[in-house]
């Protein structure tokens, strides 16, 4: 008769494990720099060691940034075809809609100190020039030009009508009508560059209250007002635009590649502040990525200066797993790394990183060129043949489904 016994041994193993922080720095990664700043704004609410440094020289236009560059923080193209004239010629017919709603509710003589302080608003609804300044022009009173403002910002939206976002805050938030808005005023009145900066242990010291408070008056800022109140429902135009990642340079010995979030995200550590370790722990996964985007940034970049310099036509044939070989890198990294990110190019066009991927741009401009040059119809074979020559290593039926996508017949048909 049979018996059978269960033992135990140990026995050595290979397994792959993913610590936590590897698993936190690949999300990290992933995030593209225009949700960055509400990353980090979060990071700040919730640990007190971590403080934002002034920012440095803007990588886009050289300026200084404060809150956001005054240069770069307008509607940027983002593709080759697009323009910035269908925005400004949609902001006419609100302004227009503004002027008319402003002089049905005055008389008539006051027509003209309504048509100059509407002509006053810049493209976000504020007032670029003072009562005092308009009245002088003509020759009115002052406060008649200030009554006039009164009736425009009651028609118009909350904030319209503003000297400075400042301004434009505390107007809407008393359109809100909330009942406790005093720290929120407080706030914004005295301390909203010190906000901008994430310094809420300062301004709660300032103000004598708890630094969790701080927070929710950023929380209500973000979540009910707006820097700028645009023309009738049309801040988001005003204020969504996409923030690059990366900033691509022409000079004398070819492309550059800089980073817009060093600048942009200065950070730095409280010496001997709690939860000193865990700043310190964030700042090192912001530097890792920072380093992982621009190693595939240059590489990409180098790889591509063709397309650069020439257009789409120039692609080169390149892939997420060369750049990972080439760099000793995951695949999934150099994904992450690209994935939603945008590199802002000498021309001025914002593209997406993924657009130096691929080899559509540049097979369909060789294939055109082997089509045309031909002097008997070149079959499918013969032209993936021809394309590896070319170093466009694709298979035949890829070859057909570009050929047709051309308006090129089979060779049988041609």
């Amino acid at each position: 008769m049979s018996s059978f016994a269960l033992q135990m041994a140990m026995a050595p193993r290979v397994a792959l494990e993913v610590s936590p922080a590897q698993i936190a720095f690949s999300e990290l990664l992933a995030v593209p720099c225009a949700a960055m700043e509400t990353l980090i704004e979060r990071e700040l609410c919730a640990n007190a060691a971590l403080e934002r440094l002034d920012a440095g020289e803007c990588p886009i236009c050289r300026g200084s940034w404060r809150v956001r560059c005054p240069v770069c923080s307008v509607p940027r193209r983002r593709e080759r075809a697009t323009g910035d004239i269908a925005d400004v010629a949609a902001a006419e017919p609100d302004a227009q809609e503004l002027l008319r709603a402003a002089q049905l509710e005055t008389c008539a003589a006051d027509a003209p100190i309504v048509e100059a302080v509407v002509d006053s608003l810049d493209e976000h609804g504020l007032l670029d020039r003072s009562c005092a300044e308009i009245a002088g022009e003509l020759g009115v009173g002052e406060a008649d030009v200030g009554r006039v403002l009164g009736v425009i910002r009651s028609v118009g939206p909350p904030g319209v009508g503003a000297a400075d976002i400042s301004e434009c805050l505390l107007l809407q938030l008393d359109a809100l009508g909330l009942d406790d808005a005093d720290l929120a005023r407080a706030v914004i009145a005295g301390h909203l560059p010190a906000l901008a900066r994430g310094r809420f242990s300062s301004i709660a010291r300032a103000l004598g209250v708890p630094r969790a408070r701080i927070c929710e008056v950023l929380e209500l800022i973000r979540r009910r007002l707006r820097p700028y109140p645009a023309f009738d429902g049309r801040a988001a135009a005003v204020t969504s635009y996409v923030v690059p990642d990366v900033v691509v340079r022409q000079g004398d010995g070819g492309f550059a590649v800089e980073l817009v979030e060093p600048v942009m995200m200065r950070l730095g550590v409280r010496s001997g502040a709690p939860e000193a370790s865990r700043a310190r722990a964030f700042l090192a996964q912001l530097h890792d990525r920072w380093n992982t985007l621009r190693r595939v940034a240059e590489y990409t970049v180098e790889r591509q200066q063709d397309f650069l310099t020439d257009g789409p036509a120039a692609l080169r044939p390149l892939t997420r797993a060369e750049v990972a070989a080439a760099l000793d890198l995951h695949e999934s990294t150099v994904s992450r790394a690209i994935a939603g990110k945008h590199a802002l190019v000498p021309d001025g066009t914002m593209l997406p990183l993924s657009r130096f991927f691929g080899v559509s741009g540049g097979v369909d401009g060789e294939l055109r060129r082997l089509l045309e040059s031909a002097v008997d119809p070149l079959s499918d074979q013969r032209l993936t043949d021809l394309l590896r020559d070319a170093g466009y290593p694709i298979a035949r039926r890829t070859v057909a489904k570009h050929r047709a996508r051309l308006g090129y017949n089979a060779a049988s048909l041609r």
